[in-house]
């Protein structure tokens, strides 16, 4: 709640989901969605009061999106809905003047990553160019070479390499690069990914994510944010509860399995004609949110850290094992080949 001892006394006592209810209802019916969702997304992606932001965190969170390699068009009206937000805070006096919205990250990173890409260019050029110009020569001097080249006297060597008579030694000349690769560690993993199925590969990854969510006991399906359950399954229970994250107070209305918000499980819920909150419709939802952010054939290839850094943005937990993926992955591995082994079991593996 608003607003701590050190922010002042003339502000209002208002929780974050209050302000972001207030700034919502001001705008156009076809705009409230969206701007829910991403007001939504930069609180939790950011995890401390809106009172405390500064512009260091909304240039944090603007560089995830631009690793995310989003659409410019989504990029930008995501950060001027959130300088809108700051802007409705700073006028109604709600959120302190601590964020200069004229230093905003939009226009000023648009400017940047031109002159960037205008510099890679340049530089891919000249390296193209360095590249002919060293290569010309030498492909030019092979070309002539091959031209001069008496060929006659090659065309038996080739026909006798091809021949049927040397029948042993092309199995042996075969198998060579061939042992060499399986006894490779990298081969050897391959081939035992390559004994699992994709499908179970994303029922193993379903299970991390609830491992990490700590939903993955068999009352999973019906737990509410902070651990509580709910009863009905008729719908997303849509019940706000708050509690300390990380050492932070986070309210939400997550739920479920993947501790999905409200506005994520409306938006499913209409594209795909679903009409209860039933745990087939949370995996089918899950594995299309996971579809929808380019992660699921990283998956199914048996891609664990691509695909978690392209969900950490929608999953935190992935970052909760040291505060960032890299610490994390080991962990998440862990936690995904023990899952993964579920589903083997009654696969014969070699060592």
């Amino acid at each position: 709640m608003y607003a701590p001892e050190h922010l002042g006394s003339h502000l209002q006592p208002i929780s974050d989901i209050e302000l972001i209810r207030l700034w919502v209802d001001r705008k156009s019916p076809r705009s409230k969605r969206f701007s829910w969702q991403a007001a939504n997304h930069f609180r939790l992606f950011v995890e401390k009061p809106l009172a405390e932001v500064t512009l260091t965190d909304v240039e944090t969170f603007a560089a995830a999106m631009r690793s995310r390699k989003l659409a410019p068009g989504f990029y930008k009206q995501t950060l001027l809905a959130l300088k809108s937000l700051f802007a409705f805070g700073q006028q109604t006096g709600i959120l302190p003047p601590v964020i200069p919205l004229h230093g905003w990250p939009v226009r000023q990173r648009s400017q940047v990553s031109k002159r960037l890409r205008f510099k890679l260019s340049c530089s891919l050029l000249i390296c193209l160019c360095f590249f002919l110009g060293r290569m010309t020569p030498r492909l030019w001097g092979q070309s002539v070479w091959a031209e001069s080249s008496p060929t006659p006297k090659r065309l038996p060597e080739v026909a006798a390499l091809d021949s049927p008579d040397k029948g042993e030694d092309n199995i042996d000349r075969d198998r060579a690069p061939e042992t060499a690769t399986l006894n490779s560690p990298e081969s050897r993993l391959d081939s035992r990914l390559d004994s699992i199925g994709p499908e179970r590969r994303v029922k193993a990854f379903l299970d991390t994510i609830a491992a990490a969510e700590g939903t993955a006991s068999p009352d999973g399906y019906r737990t509410l944010y902070t651990g509580t359950k709910f009863v009905s399954f008729q719908d997303h229970p849509r019940e706000m509860r708050c509690g300390r994250r990380y050492g932070k107070k986070l309210c939400s209305d997550a739920a479920g399995r993947y501790q999905f918000l409200s506005t994520t499980w409306d938006r499913f819920a209409k594209k795909f004609s679903i009409s209860d909150f039933s745990p087939q419709n949370q995996d089918l939802v899950a594995v299309e949110l996971i579809r929808e952010k380019g992660a699921l054939e990283d998956i199914e290839a048996g891609r664990l850290e691509p695909a978690v850094r392209k969900l950490a943005y929608i999953w935190p937990s992935f970052r909760r094992y040291g505060g960032s993926v890299e610490s994390s992955m080991p962990k998440l591995e862990a936690m995904y080949l023990q899952n993964l082994g579920i589903y083997r079991q009654g696969l014969v593996v070699s060592n």
